[in-house]
C-alpha cells in the first residue's frame, strides 16, 4: 500500500479530531459570517473522508465533493461541482488565472451556479445523510491555462483548488484511463482498493503536471444509488494533490450507473446527448465516448459514423475511443461485446481508430492489433483496459486468440497512463506499486501533419 504523504496524512487527522469533537460535543459545524472579502474562519474542510457517508462525515465537512468535469470544449469549458449537506441558498464561484488564497475580493471573477438540486434517494438511501448538488459551466476560458478557484455556499467556503483547460494547439499531451472503481456491496464500507489508486493517481499528477485529465469507463459504484455514489465521491476526493490540483474527469456510463444519481453526478448544461460526445483534448487528439447501456444501433451508431468520418478529415488526428462493456473481452462470454463488433467495429476499422479503451470484465487487458476478426499487426486496433480502479479482480482467460502476444492480460488493479506525441502513442498500464504492468507504443496509422509554428 502507497505510503501518505505528510499533508494527506495531515488531513486525515484533523478529520478524525473533527469527528472526535462532534462525537463528544453533540453539536454541528457552523461556519463564520466572512467579512472584508475573506472566507470565513472555520476548521480546515479535509480532502478526504476516513468515514465515508456517514453524519459525522456530513458534520464535518458540510461542503465537499469538489471535481471538475470535462465533455465538450475542454480547452473552453469546465463544469465545477460539489455538494453540500444543506440546500443552501446562495452557491457560487470564484475563479482567476492567478492564486489568490481563498481572498474573495481578488478574484477576477465570480459567478452563480448553473444548477443546484437535491441528490435523488431511493428507500434503501434510508440513513445516508441528504446531499445537494450544486454545478457552474464555466465557458470562455483560455486554453492550456491554469485556473484558481473556491466555491462558496452561503458562508461556507471551501480552500483554493486548480486545474488546467485543454491545448487548443498540437503539443503532446498526458492522459489517464481506467475503469471500475466499485465494490461489492459485501464488502467492508472502506473501499481500500480504490483509495490506493486515487492517491496513486493524485501522486502521479503531483509528479507529472502535463497529465490533462482521467477518463472513466463506467460503473463507479455498485449501483448509481446515493448511499453509494457519496462514497464514490469522497473517494474521489483523494485524486487531489497535495496542491490542490483537481484533474477532470470524462466520464463513461456503465451497467452499474443507470440510475438517475449518475446524471445528477455528472451534470452537464444543454446536453443534447444520452452520455455519449466528443472530447476534443488538443488540435491532435480527440475522445470519443460511447455508451454500451442504450442502443448500440440507430442514433448513437449513426453519430459515431459521422463524428468519425468528421474527425478523420484531419488526417494528423489520434482518435481514441471509450466505453464500458468490451468488444474484445477477458473474463465474460464473447457473444457480450457482439453488439459492439457488429455496429462499432466496422466503424472503427474503416476510420482507422488509433486506440479502444473498454471496461467491465475486472481485470487488465491489451489485445493484439485486430482487424476483421483476426491479428493485423500493420492496420490493426488495440483495445485495453477491462477495468481496474478498485474493483475486486476477476480470473482472465489467457487463451483468447485476441490475447495472446503482442497481446497480454492478467488479474491487477492498474490505470493506464497515455502519451500522444509526434512519434506515437504510448501506453503503460501502472500498478499499485508504481511500477509498469504492461507498455507499448503505437505508430500513427495516417500521416501527421507537420507541426505547427507557434
Amino acid at each position: 500500500m502507497l505510503a501518505h504523504s505528510p499533508l494527506a496524512a495531515l488531513r486525515l487527522m484533523n478529520l478524525r479530531l473533527l469527528g472526535s469533537l462532534l462525537v463528544l460535543g453533540g453539536s454541528l459545524f457552523s461556519a463564520t459570517t466572512p467579512g472584508h472579502g475573506q472566507a470565513p474562519e472555520q476548521p480546515e474542510i479535509p480532502n478526504q473522508a476516513e468515514t465515508i457517508g456517514s453524519p459525522a462525515e456530513r458534520a464535518a465537512r458540510p461542503i465537499m465533493h469538489f471535481r471538475v468535469l470535462w465533455m465538450h470544449d475542454p480547452s473552453t469549458k469546465a463544469v465545477i461541482s460539489w455538494t453540500t449537506g444543506q440546500p443552501g441558498k446562495e452557491h457560487r464561484v470564484y475563479f482567476d488565472t492567478q492564486p489568490r488564497q481563498g481572498e474573495l475580493s481578488a478574484y477576477a471573477n465570480r459567478h452563480p451556479v448553473t444548477r443546484s438540486g437535491r441528490f435523488t434517494t431511493v428507500g434503501d438511501d434510508q440513513g445516508t445523510p441528504a446531499g445537494f448538488y450544486h454545478h457552474l459551466l464555466l465557458e470562455n476560458l483560455e486554453p492550456a491555462t491554469t485556473y484558481y478557484f473556491v466555491v462558496a455556499s452561503d458562508d461556507l467556503v471551501s480552500r483554493e483548488f486548480h486545474f488546467v483547460t485543454a491545448p487548443a494547439d498540437d503539443r503532446p499531451i498526458k492522459l489517464l484511463f481506467g475503469g471500475d472503481s466499485r465494490r461489492p456491496p459485501s464488502l467492508p464500507a472502506a473501499h481500500t482498493a480504490r483509495r490506493e489508486i486515487n492517491r496513486m493517481i493524485a501522486e502521479m499528477v503531483e509528479e507529472d503536471p502535463e497529465i490533462l485529465a482521467l477518463f472513466h469507463g463506467g460503473d463507479y459504484c455498485t449501483r448509481a444509488h446515493w448511499r453509494f455514489m457519496t462514497d464514490w465521491l469522497s473517494d474521489h476526493e483523494l485524486t487531489i494533490t497535495d496542491s490542490d490540483r483537481i484533474l477532470p474527469i470524462i466520464p463513461a456510463r456503465g451497467n452499474h450507473d443507470r440510475d438517475i444519481v449518475f446524471e445528477e453526478m455528472f451534470f452537464w448544461p444543454g446536453r443534447d446527448h444520452d452520455y455519449y460526445f466528443a472530447t476534443e483534448l488538443s488540435d491532435r487528439a480527440v475522445l470519443l465516448t460511447l455508451n454500451t447501456e442504450i442502443s448500440k444501433a440507430g442514433d448513437q451508431r449513426n453519430w459515431l459514423e459521422d463524428e468519425l468520418r468528421r474527425q478523420r478529415a484531419d488526417e494528423g488526428k489520434w482518435i481514441i475511443a471509450q466505453y464500458h462493456v468490451p468488444s474484445y473481452g477477458s473474463v465474460k462470454s464473447y457473444r457480450q461485446g457482439e453488439a459492439q463488433r457488429l455496429h462499432w467495429v466496422p466503424l472503427f476499422e474503416e476510420y482507422d481508430v488509433d486506440l479502444v479503451c473498454e471496461a467491465d470484465h475486472h481485470s487488465l487487458k491489451r489485445t493484439l492489433p485486430i482487424r476483421n476478426d483476426q491479428h493485423d499487426p500493420k492496420r490493426g486496433i488495440v483495445y485495453i483496459g477491462d477495468g481496474g480502479l478498485g474493483v475486486p479482480q476477476r480470473t482472465p482467460d489467457p487463451s483468447r486468440w485476441y490475447l495472446q502476444a503482442p497481446g497480454m492480460t492478467t488479474a491487477a488493479h492498474h490505470v493506464h497512463r497515455l502519451e500522444i506525441r509526434d512519434d506515437g502513442l504510448h501506453v503503460q498500464a501502472i500498478g499499485l506499486d508504481r511500477k509498469p504492468i504492461d507498455s507499448f507504443s503505437l505508430a500513427p496509422k495516417a500521416p501527421l501533419a507537420p507541426a505547427r509554428s507557434e
